[in-house]
């Protein structure tokens, strides 16, 4: 007799933690097991899923991927009721999964533009129409110095530089002027051989995401550090907006969509605000990172995504209703102040109780004795972050700065 079960494919980064929520809603709700499918197993990976099997993500590799899974499951006696693709280079094999099994999902050639930043620009620029203001961005491929001069010079001297097949901010750069070009080429070295692209270097925009699940959605403000590396160090659920600029996002978020699958049951499209236009930065077909969902749980009422994404994965049915906010929430990536070794943590519940400041979530990803640097190249070089509500989002705001000044200057450094 099969035992019915969730498929997760991939996770990126530290998102084990979501792995384990999936698995409790799919046990609790569903009676079902969870299987997790990745590139490279380790021992956190058996203790938040029933199953791990090892799989490559490697398009080139997809059938022999997708038969080693079928393979594994009949061994297991596993029935699949739904495919979570889960990280960006899992989504081509959630995809072929989906359809072996009749489940909803997004065909695998809709599903390659979740994975190749390309793919998507080409979709973009060949549209037959855009919302009202939305601007499409030049993007070209680059494969050496002269290319990549020759290209920054054709922007006017500045541009953004990103892998073309990296998330989590991993390479972006921004070009402020020509003479940087070499510099910029080197830093980028190790993703040569995936492809790097180039971009129109957007000034003066604030940047939101566009975050969907089943057909519920809502827009997330995000805080992106300056200079010559771009990480993303605090959201905000629900983002604070005037109608017209709602629309806005919301109607250059359902484009992006549109441009790559209607099938397709979670999406993070990051969006550029302009004061007269939008503009797309990139679409991805998983979940949003940095606890956007659990902002979101906090945030609106009776909303729990990760279920409903397991719910939509079974049936493919949206969900009419619009979600009802109740407050914000927020979370703050922590910084350690100056490049050094890091010797002890202070105590985040103290800090937050001194300041009178209800601490939600706090959590240090850096441990004593971890090399810790200033400068912030990617979401990876973060120490921590902390987790806060409230129903006023000025409030919010001084909150989230204030104790993560608090618990920075506290961290000790040699």
């Amino acid at each position: 007799m099969s035992t019915h079960c969730f498929i997760v494919t991939g996770y990126n980064n530290v998102r084990i933690y979501d792995v384990e929520k999936m698995r409790r809603a799919a046990a609790k709700h569903f009676d079902a097991r969870l299987v997790l499918v990745t590139e490279r197993a380790n021992e956190l990976d058996a203790l938040f899923a029933d199953w791990v099997i090892e799989a490559p993500f490697d398009i080139q590799q997809g059938e022999a991927s997708l038969a080693h899974v079928l393979a594994s499951l009949q061994r297991q006696q596993l029935q699949p009721i739904g495919i979570l693709p889960f990280s960006d280079r899992g989504v081509p094999l959630g995809a072929r999964l989906a359809g072996h099994f009749g489940l909803p999902g997004a065909t695998p050639e809709e599903a390659l533009a979740g994975l190749d930043k390309r793919l998507f620009r080409q979709l973009d620029s060949q549209a037959l129409s855009h919302p009202a203001g939305y601007r499409p961005l030049s993007s070209q491929q680059v494969a050496s110095l002269p290319a990549l001069q020759q290209e920054v010079a054709r922007l006017g001297g500045k541009a953004f530089l990103k892998p073309a097949q990296e998330g989590n901010s991993r390479g972006c750069q921004v070009i402020g002027q020509q003479g940087e070009c070499a510099r910029a080429w080197a830093a980028v070295a190790p993703y040569h051989g995936g492809g790097i692209i180039v971009e129109s270097l957007v000034e003066g925009a604030r940047e939101y995401s566009w975050d969907c699940v089943a057909g519920q959605q809502w827009i997330t403000e995000k805080h992106t550090t300056e200079g010559l590396y771009r990480a993303e160090y605090q959201q905000i659920v629900p983002a604070p907006l005037p109608p017209e600029e709602a629309r806005r996002l919301s109607a250059a978020g359902a484009h992006m969509q549109s441009l790559v699958s209607a099938r397709h049951g979670a999406w993070h499209n990051e969006i550029f605000l302009l004061p007269d236009a939008t503009a797309a930065v990139e679409t991805n077909m998983r979940p949003a990172g940095m606890h956007i969902w659990d902002l979101a749980h906090l945030s609106f009422e009776g909303f729990d995504p990760w279920l409903t994404w397991l719910r939509w994965a079974t049936d493919g049915q949206p969900v009419a209703q619009p979600l009802r906010p109740r407050g914000y929430a927020g979370i703050r990536m922590l910084r350690a102040p100056r490049a050094g070794r890091l010797l002890a943590l202070p105590e985040m519940a103290a800090l937050a109780c001194e300041a009178g400041i209800a601490l939600h979530q706090g959590h240090f990803s850096a441990r004593p004795g971890d090399r810790v640097g200033a400068e912030v190249q990617s979401n990876a070089d973060f120490v921590g972050h902390i987790i806060l509500t409230h129903p006023d989002y000025p409030q919010l705001l001084a909150s989230l700065a204030q104790l993560a000044t608090r618990i920075e200057q506290a961290l000790t450094i040699a």
